[in-house]
């Protein structure tokens, strides 16, 4: 009778935590970076140079645009450093190889190998600041990239117009894309130019409804979401794939599909309300840096420069600016394609870390990875001054591609032990067991020993991304089909990892109500995890303890209001 009542009251408690996130937060993650401003006079010109000379040329010449002010609160450099991540896994940002294309645009680290479907390499840090620089698109050309993207201003003759000579020239696609901007207040010149950008005029396997190798016939992902991988076969099968699990058997369910997708899960949940935003996510303080749609680094440019073009007069257009901390004077300057992209680094080792080593943004900045104890890595910089009384050398790890400083020294041991041999590259790294992004933010992620990944991902989706998996669940037994959980191996290239299923902290391969009991206990002190997957699993914010802001993570994935990631 005692556990009855012991049970109950606790029952009675999970609800009334349900209610209170219900009634005092109609979104418990909507917490952003900065704050907006429609002051363009009141640019501190001395902090953020060139802005306001830049948007008032344009005012002049256009008395019905209107500009806000986005005070990201970003320091410049350490935003570049969180975008130059994932160096031979999965790079955040990527770009095609052309004849003004190359050279500096390479990622020295990277070089020349391809991601994606085979026709993308890794950016530089040049080429990230250079098209990450709002300063750059501050013009005739580029500025619809800034443009407030969340209302219904087009008609059904205006995306007539817009869509000759392209694949969507047809009555199903022109209605749907007009009924998804109405229905989802959303610019229906906009869901134009994202298809667009995504299968290009005369569209691709994912939007012919042709199916692809025998499958999927009739079935359509017109916004290539669930579109991930590192070959085209793997790419194309997981999208159709996930355009299958939508139901998206027709053109029509899956621009609608589509557009609501966008509209949820990028601007309203997460305020990526621009092309610029959804590119770079510099807006939404509980995943910077992620939940970014695409990792071509030219996406806000191209779709920017459409949206531009649709409109044949002037109306009344809402664009919003980010600006960021510590800015150099000048622009970010173009990547000069005829110079050579080089680094001079030497091969290192971690050494002496009992735990792991963070790694951060800029010197003792914000933590953005970690480094374990024996993991390889290029030592690119040394520090010559300390920063909070610790040298911070600049590095990037062989094993996951995490980029940033880390302490030279900690507890006066040596962390990051040199070969004391310089060597110069221009980007070869080492094979390595590859990632898989959805766009621009991973599924799939191999570090540590474990193959972590998100509630949806299944056997299918593991063994079309590496192939020759064998996957085995925590009897021993392999298994062929089906649900994955927390505690499974994975044998990929003769390597076992463990499987952590962010969210299935009981090992049961569902995400539910039974994982937020198992998780507040733990943090209650009682029923106290002690499996490392299980613990690992109940890390929902990716830091180091276990708290409240885990549940919150928990609860709001099961409510369907924001999705567990990696």
């Amino acid at each position: 009778m005692q556990l009855k009542r012991i049970l109950k009251l606790f029952i009675i408690s999970l609800i009334f935590l349900f209610l209170y996130l219900i009634i005092f937060s109609s979104d418990i993650n909507a917490v952003y970076a900065g704050t907006l401003s429609a002051d363009i006079d009141g640019i501190d010109e001395s902090k953020y140079p060139v802005y306001k000379e830049l948007i008032n040329n344009l005012k002049v010449k256009h008395t019905n645009y209107n500009f806000q002010v986005y005070y990201t609160g970003i320091d410049w450099n350490s935003a570049i450093v969180s975008e130059y991540q994932s160096h031979g896994t999965c790079p955040k940002n990527l770009f095609n190889v052309g004849t003004n294309y190359q050279g500096m645009w390479y990622c020295p680290i990277c070089g020349t190998r391809k991601y994606d479907n085979g026709s993308l390499c890794c950016a530089s840090k040049d080429a990230i600041a250079y098209m990450m620089d709002p300063r750059n698109s501050i013009d005739e050309n580029s500025i619809f990239q800034f443009k407030i993207l969340d209302s219904s201003d087009v008609t059904i003759d205006d995306i007539t117009r817009v869509v000759q000579n392209t694949f969507l020239n047809n009555s199903e696609a022109i209605q749907a894309i007009y009924d998804a901007s109405v229905t989802y207040n959303i610019n229906g010149y906009f869901l134009v130019a994202k298809i667009l950008n995504e299968h290009g005029k005369n569209g691709s396997t994912l939007s012919r409804g042709e199916g692809y190798n025998g499958s999927f016939a009739g079935c359509y992902n017109y916004f290539n979401i669930g579109s991930f991988g590192n070959s085209t076969a793997a790419i194309i099968t997981n999208g159709l794939g996930y355009a299958v699990n939508s139901g998206w058997t027709s053109i029509r369910a899956s621009i609608i599909g589509g557009a609501q997708i966008v509209k949820e899960n990028y601007m309203n949940t997460r305020k990526q309300n621009t092309v610029y935003f959804q590119k770079f996510n510099v807006v939404y303080e509980q995943g910077l840096y992620s939940y970014q749609y695409q990792q071509n680094i030219m996406a806000a440019e191209t779709q920017g420069r459409s949206l531009k073009s649709y409109y044949n007069s002037d109306m009344n257009h809402t664009f919003i600016i980010p600006v960021f901390e510590n800015m150099p004077k000048e622009k970010a300057p173009r990547p000069n394609p005829s110079v050579a992209s080089t680094i001079n680094y030497e091969e290192g080792t971690v050494t002496n870390v009992s735990s792991s080593l963070k790694v951060r943004s800029s010197p003792n900045g914000t933590a953005i990875g970690k480094l374990n104890n024996g993991e390889s890595i290029k030592i690119i910089e040394r520090a010559t001054n300390q920063v909070a009384g610790i040298y911070w050398d600049l590095i990037v790890s062989n094993v996951d591609g995490t980029y940033g400083y880390a302490a030279r020294i900690v507890g006066g041991d040596m962390c990051l032990t040199g070969n004391g041999n310089t060597n110069v590259s221009s980007g070869e790294v080492a094979t390595i067991i590859e990632q898989v992004s959805s766009e621009s933010n991973s599924n799939i992620i191999i570090k540590d020993g474990y193959l972590k990944i998100t509630p949806s991902v299944s056997y299918e989706e593991i063994t079309n991304s590496y192939s020759g998996a064998v996957i085995k669940d925590n009897s021993g037994n392999v298994i062929n089909s089906g649900n994955i959980a927390t505690g499974y191996k994975v044998t990929i290239n003769d390597s076992e990892y463990l499987v952590i299923k962010k969210g299935d902290i009981n090992s049961d391969g569902s995400v539910d109500i039974i994982d937020v009991v198992v998780l507040l206990n733990h943090i209650k002190g009682k029923n106290v995890l002690t499996d490392n997957s299980q613990i690992e699993a109940a890390k929902l914010k990716n830091n180091d303890d276990i708290n409240i802001s885990d549940i919150i993570v928990l609860l709001n994935s099961i409510k369907d209001k924001a999705n567990i990631t990696l």
